[in-house]
């Protein structure tokens, strides 16, 4: 019998789709605008479902397994594929060896990347805070070689974070995207819509959402990245664990002494409705109130 994270990462029809259809549409527009194969850092457990997949449009790939076992399997699987010549294993927790730069036996990431793929066990925020640092760190190397990528985040959706911080984000945002207008029936229509959100009611999976969107845009425009986030995806996994999927753009502006504005608003984000997936299709999108752009 497999253990929980092993059933966890197992696919399912919803993830085959995600990863063949979806994300594999993203992974060939991000190839076009590089006009060269990818290079690849990712935790795509031993069977490399989405390196076979996306292999035409990658060059190298870096992966990250923490079980010396499946890491074992990996080495088999690139073998069978034809592709061990392009595989570079670390060992270790992805966390720690983002932010520590070495995995258990002193080797590490060969940054910088163009495709990022981290399907992880967990949700992001814990109380130290490790994996938010985790993720910080990662933007901050891809930054130091001014480099673009794509990132492609899957985790689950509960998220063991507080209420307490929740509220606190949601009260900076409120605050933020008031000093985007004057417009006092702008104002309305921000408060509506961050009550809604706030609301116990409402499912924590948009807020879940709207936190992670605005995470990374916020990280990525501080290390000088024009940010492009889009609507999560829902979906059920193996043995019905309740996921959530993003995909970001990080497209690097070179020569600013600032930091810069995404072409995208916050405003945009707020607005984003909810995609589900449900038996490897979309459903109609889960819309919510939403705040009109200023004029």
């Amino acid at each position: 019998m497999g253990t929980p994270r092993e059933a966890v990462f197992q696919s399912n029809q919803n993830k085959d789709f995600l990863r063949s259809a979806y994300d594999a549409g993203h992974v060939k527009g991000w190839f076009g605008r590089a006009g060269r194969p990818l290079k690849y850092l990712g935790l795509p457990a031993w069977e490399m479902l989405d390196i076979i997949a996306w292999e035409p449009f990658l060059s190298r790939f870096t992966t990250i397994e923490r079980e010396e076992n499946q890491q074992h399997l990996m080495f088999l699987q690139a073998n069978v594929q034809d592709v061990e010549h392009r595989l570079y294993s670390l060992y270790g927790e992805f966390d720690s060896i983002l932010l520590s730069g070495r995995d258990a036996y002193g080797y590490g990431p060969d940054w910088p990347y163009d495709l990022i793929n981290l399907d992880y066990f967990g949700g992001f925020i814990y109380s130290n805070l490790t994996r938010p640092k985790a993720i910080r760190k990662l933007i901050s190397n891809q930054a130091a070689y001014s480099q673009g990528f794509l990132l492609i985040i899957t985790q689950h959706l509960r998220d063991c974070d507080t209420i307490g911080a929740k509220a606190t984000f949601l009260d900076d945002l409120r605050r933020s995207l008031k000093n985007v207008s004057t417009d006092p029936t702008v104002h309305v229509s921000i408060d509506t819509v961050l009550n809604w959100y706030s609301d116990s009611a409402t499912p924590d999976s948009f807020r879940q959402a709207l936190y992670m969107n605005v995470f990374l845009r916020d990280v990525g425009e501080v290390e000088h990245f024009d940010v492009k986030c889009r609507p999560a995806v829902l979906y059920a996994g193996t043995g019905n664990s309740s996921m959530i999927h993003f995909v970001t753009e990080f497209v690097f502006r070179p020569g600013l002494g600032h930091k810069p504005a995404s072409n995208q608003s916050l405003i945009d984000i707020v607005n984003f409705s909810l995609l589900e997936l449900c038996d490897g299709s979309f459903a109609p999108p889960i819309q919510h109130p939403i705040i009109p752009k200023p004029i």
